[in-house]
């Protein structure tokens, strides 16, 4: 085994409960701009998704695009934001 040093941690555990039960309070409302955003983003996937030949046929759903709002929605939470940034877009997406 490795001798590692203890390590301090920044916050306590009681501090990082407080933020993650602040954090899911939070419901960050998509700006326009990130809406914007979201639609390029999806459209990359959609793209970059055709099957084949045929051009009528993605594997890309809907479903995906909810997840990018999702993942958009949990990285402005995450950074206690009450809206949701075209970074956060963009970081969902990468």
């Amino acid at each position: 085994r490795c001798d590692e040093a203890v390590v301090d941690p920044p916050f306590t555990q009681d501090q990082m409960l407080r933020y993650i039960r602040f954090a899911r309070t939070l419901n960050p409302q998509i700006t326009e701009e990130s809406r914007r955003v979201l639609i390029d983003c999806y459209r990359k996937l959609r793209q970059g998704d055709t099957m084949g030949r045929s051009r009528t046929a993605y594997r890309i759903t809907v479903r995906q695009l909810e997840s990018l709002i999702r993942l958009s929605e949990a990285l402005a939470r995450l950074h206690c934001d009450d809206l949701v940034k075209p970074g956060y877009v963009r970081e969902a997406f990468r």
